[in-house]
């Protein structure tokens, strides 16, 4: 299952109103023994998804493997009840992990990670899974807590990033799962605090990924309600809600595939005028295919501008099933690249504000991208939220 979510479908993708899901999911709500801890120690802004992380939350992160083992933040710090013990904590969201403060207990265990794996099986999986496999290789481990064995490559990594305390027990063995991502079907195995994927096509130590359950837990828990509701009448602030929503782009180990969302053909097709019959995504806001070469998109006869990058004219199209603001923003998803984005009269930034009127839209635009890789647009509008791939090549596929 490769580390990218293609649109909001990709997860088991609550708040009643998209004002109240601004408020819940931007708006600090720590306590007041952590905002003392905050206040007493650096605080790191990452540039990544624009969030902070301060105190116990950021020595936690720092200490127990950073980006790669918890993910980038995607959420202000939050007052949030717990669904396991129906307990009020402040908490914050990352690409892999839920980040849950606990000023009852002595550090280092007043940060604990909570349960998403032992919530994503129980959703999922009510009933059980079959076909199970117990891994009885050389030195596996059965966990008498659970009744579920461990062993191989997921074992070396249980064992390498945290154990118990970070990943929790083994809830289930070895199995097969088809990817909501991409389609394709990996081995995989759940624990109290994580899943891990193994993913044989990319070397050690990037053949184990755990999925992006903080991600994952964040949408179905803030933005369920969001996708499908009836489009409020748009207002300037209705564009300053999207530009507070997280940025949701996940990261991807160097080297590793780059999931390209697949061209389709628009039905109802759009006007023969709009020369636009195929896209990438799954809309109501598209970009057109051929200008991203289909997904792959050839930097071999570009002209890179100095220190900064590689600059394409980009369409982008609106269906007429959707009215009122969007808001387009991107970045590397492989590495730190910056993506700059902007409509052709305008000059490139970081986002693209759009105004979406009845009927179908047409936006001449340019992307720069600094070099070779896989990137990701988010598109936000006042009841979606899309993520688009494409993969920027040195020469032609």
């Amino acid at each position: 299952m490769n580390d990218i979510t293609q649109r909001t479908r990709s997860a088991p993708l609550i708040v009643c109103t998209v004002l109240a899901l601004s408020a819940l999911s931007m708006t600090p709500g720590m306590s007041a023994q952590h905002q003392v801890a905050a206040q007493q120690a650096n605080c790191q802004t990452f540039t990544e998804t624009g969030k902070v992380v301060c105190g116990s939350f950021l020595t936690y992160w720092k200490e127990h493997g950073g980006v790669i083992q918890q993910g980038y933040p995607i959420s202000s710090e939050l007052n949030e009840v717990s669904e396991v013990d129906g307990k009020s904590y402040t908490v914050q969201y990352f690409e892999r992990a839920v980040f849950e403060y606990h000023p009852e207990n002595q550090a280092p265990n007043d940060v604990l990670l909570s349960l998403l794996g032992s919530a994503f099986y129980k959703q999922r999986y009510p009933g059980g899974v079959t076909g199970q496999q117990p891994n009885t290789s050389a030195g596996s481990v059965l966990f008498s807590e659970t009744g579920k064995r461990l062993g191989g490559r997921f074992l070396d990594y249980w064992k390498s990033h945290g154990g118990v305390m970070q990943q929790g027990y083994p809830i289930s063995d070895e199995f097969q799962e088809k990817s909501d991502l991409d389609g394709k079907s990996y081995t995989v195995q759940y624990f109290e605090r994580a899943v891990f994927e193994y993913h044989p096509e990319n070397q050690p130590p990037y053949d184990i990924l755990p999925s992006q359950l903080g991600t994952f837990q964040f949408k179905r828990r803030y933005l369920d309600a969001v996708i499908g509701s009836p489009v409020p009448n748009p207002t300037p602030d209705a564009l300053a809600m999207l530009r507070k929503r997280p940025l949701a782009l996940p990261t991807l180990a160097p080297g590793s595939e780059c999931p390209v969302s697949p061209k389709r053909k628009l039905s109802p097709a759009p006007p023969p005028n709009l020369a636009a019959e195929y896209v990438l995504g799954d809309g109501p806001l598209y970009p057109v295919a051929y200008y991203l070469g289909g997904g792959l998109l050839s930097l071999e006869n570009m002209t890179e501008e100095v220190n900064k990058g590689y600059q394409v004219k980009v369409r982008w199209i609106g269906g007429p099933s959707y009215e009122g603001f969007a808001l387009v923003r991107g970045r590397q998803l492989d590495g730190p690249g910056v993506l700059l984005i902007a409509e052709n009269t305008e000059p490139l930034q970081k986002e693209m504000p759009l105004r979406v009127v009845s009927g179908w839209n047409d936006w001449p635009a340019s992307t720069l991208v600094p070099s070779p890789g896989c990137y990701g647009y988010q598109v936000d509008g006042l009841n979606f939220t899309e993520v688009i791939v494409f993969k920027a090549v040195a020469t032609k596929p």
